[in-house]
């Protein structure tokens, strides 16, 4: 039996205080309960900077920049121990603050539903073009236009229910909502749907800039986070793979999307190497985007016990599925693990299921 292949693969991170603060879903429920809690009064001052997300041990481990292993030679808690002279740039991925993410977030906007105030615009256009992966991208002249007023912005949030993106808590722009009713396309969902197709965009960008995959290569691509794009009619119904990989050129590639929850990467993965396996496509790209809504999930435990909100990462991944080369990492299709419906939802229960069974 010829079994697939993992041929390459891409990560990538984006640190985002201010949008843990205010779309992370642990914060915009505490809002709703209760505006002035001490939570959300002693929140900023548990922020990260970009500097201090990038050294973190486990995101160096992320983007490639450390083995896993490597972690068990530094002290814990790693906060405390910031890897020294750490870089944004990873064999294997890559950490974005969130000026250039906002800009990212514009430039894959088909819509034009995001506003970013003229100057920020331009100041992330300007750093987004020289990004290596993603510059030559078209999507990136939509950079060009577009610019916003402040009042515009202001007025957009205040009266029209605009979603505001903040940087450093000022007000730099907003998501407009989609559709006048339909809570499917508020400003909302909207925000969380671009965040998601924004930072998958990044991360394939980077799985084709950092492998020898090319764009025309990809048959078929299936992305797996935990959003959901639609409308009325058909609330999850919508088509993130197709999306995504219209910006980065796939032109020869058509996709899906697959759910379940956190385990929707796992599926995915499953999915790609049997389509490989089967002979159906010769190449497969599995792609997920951050959540905005998990963002500083656990912060109240983090502020309750002095820590540092070290959710504040958006996180994103690209892997790609091929036919066997002799050379790369197998996918054994023939021991696939299963947490089957009758097994139970305990975590002894599922390992059973998973691992042992």
């Amino acid at each position: 039996m010829s079994f697939p292949i993992l041929k390459g693969a891409a990560y990538a991170l984006v640190q985002a205080n201010d949008m843990l603060f205010y779309q992370g879903s642990t914060q915009t429920s505490e809002r709703r309960v209760n505006p002035n809690s001490e939570h959300l009064l002693n929140l900023t001052k548990h922020y990260r900077s970009f500097e201090e997300a990038v050294a973190y041990p486990p995101n160096q481990v992320y983007i490639g920049n450390l083995q896993p292993r490597d972690l068990n030679a530094i002290p814990r808690p790693w906060y405390e121990n910031p890897v020294k002279d750490a870089k944004r740039e990873g064999k294997h991925g890559e950490m974005m603050p969130l000026d250039e993410f906002y800009g990212l977030m514009k430039a894959v906007d088909t819509f034009e539903l995001v506003l970013l105030e003229d100057g920020f615009q331009k100041a992330a256009a300007a750093k987004l073009h020289t990004h290596k992966a993603l510059g030559s991208l078209p999507a990136m002249a939509r950079l060009e236009k577009g610019y916003a007023e402040a009042d515009l912005i202001q007025e957009l949030v205040e009266v029209q229910g605009a979603e505001p993106m903040y940087y450093k808590g000022a007000l730099i722009g907003c998501v407009k909502k989609a559709h006048n009713f339909d809570p499917a396309l508020s400003a909302h969902v909207m925000m969380e749907n671009l965040v998601s197709k924004a930072s998958a965009v990044y991360v394939l960008a980077l799985l084709l800039d950092k492998t020898d995959l090319k764009a025309a290569e990809v048959e078929y691509i299936i992305e797996c986070s935990e959003e959901a794009c639609g409308d009325m009619n058909q609330r999850g119904g919508g088509n993130f793979a197709k999306a995504i990989g219209e910006v980065c050129g796939l032109v020869n590639a058509t996709g899906s999307d697959t759910r379940s929850f956190c385990a929707g990467p796992a599926h995915a993965m499953v999915e790609a190497a049997a389509l490989v396996q089967a002979g159906i496509y010769k190449h497969v790209v599995v792609v997920a985007g951050g959540s905005s809504a998990k963002l500083g999930l656990n912060a109240k435990d983090h502020v309750k016990k002095g820590l540092p909100l070290l959710e504040d990462c958006l996180g994103a991944f690209a892997v790609h599925i091929a036919e066997n080369d002799g050379l790369s990492p197998i996918i054994r299709t023939d021991v696939i693990g299963r947490h089957t419906i009758g097994s139970g939802t305990s975590p002894q229960a599922v390992m059973q299921a998973i691992v042992a069974d």
